[in-house]
């Protein structure tokens, strides 16, 4: 009965530690479980967080580079078909042509014609009143209109015909050529543009140099 006894003990204690075995390997397995729980609960968390990020900002950015590369597919495809060539730089700079020049130099030309003449009558107007002989022979060539006409002159108003015509007037006095001239101062008289007034006192400083002062020189 001692020995029937041991026994009896020796297996309650082996299947006491057959269950406490058990108890530990349960424990351990259900707190694996537990952590495992835990574990796949944050990296749920995580993804849902990843995915809301990404259902937030992730459609904007997408369309934009979307957009961005169908744009750039289109134009290497165009520049692949040569529809789109290199943009060319364009000079705008205002060059005048040919006419332009020339209207410039013809405007320059009567400008410097109407300056030579309201020198050359300046001084013709000066050679009359120094001469005791023209003393109220011609009082238009001493009148506020004779100013008026130089004052045209000096701010070139008179127009180009005529500033011509005086010009060729001018050439026709230093080239002394008395019949010549009273042709042309004739044609003046019948052409001219500006005022009778104007063109009375121009014909009167124009005549002096025919009756006064050319026969002179000639007889010199």
């Amino acid at each position: 009965s001692f020995e029937s006894a041991e026994e009896e003990y020796q297996g309650q204690t082996k299947r006491k530690r057959i269950r406490r075995k058990k108890q530990k390997s349960s424990l351990q397995i259900s707190s694996n479980l537990h952590g495992e729980q835990t574990d796949s609960g944050m990296q749920g968390t995580v993804v849902q967080d990843t995915l809301q990020l990404q259902q937030t900002d992730g459609p904007r950015i997408s369309k934009n580079k979307k957009r961005k590369m169908k744009k750039k597919r289109q134009k290497e495809k165009k520049r692949a078909a040569g529809l789109v060539t290199k943009t060319t730089v364009v000079d705008f700079t205002y060059q005048p042509d040919k006419n332009d020049r020339e209207e410039a130099a013809g405007l320059k030309d009567i400008d410097e014609k109407a300056d030579s003449i309201l020198d050359f009558l300046q001084a013709t107007q000066q050679i009359y009143f120094a001469d005791k002989k023209s003393e109220c022979r011609d009082a238009v060539v001493n009148s506020a209109t004779a100013q008026e006409l130089l004052q045209g002159l000096e701010s070139h108003t008179i127009s180009s015909s005529d500033v011509t015509h005086l010009h060729r007037l001018k050439s026709l006095v230093l080239l002394q050529d008395i019949e010549r001239l009273k042709d042309a101062l004739k044609q003046f008289q019948e052409q001219s543009m500006m005022s009778p007034d104007h063109a009375k006192v121009a014909t009167s400083l124009f005549h002096y140099w025919i009756t006064d002062i050319l026969p002179v020189k000639n007889r010199k």
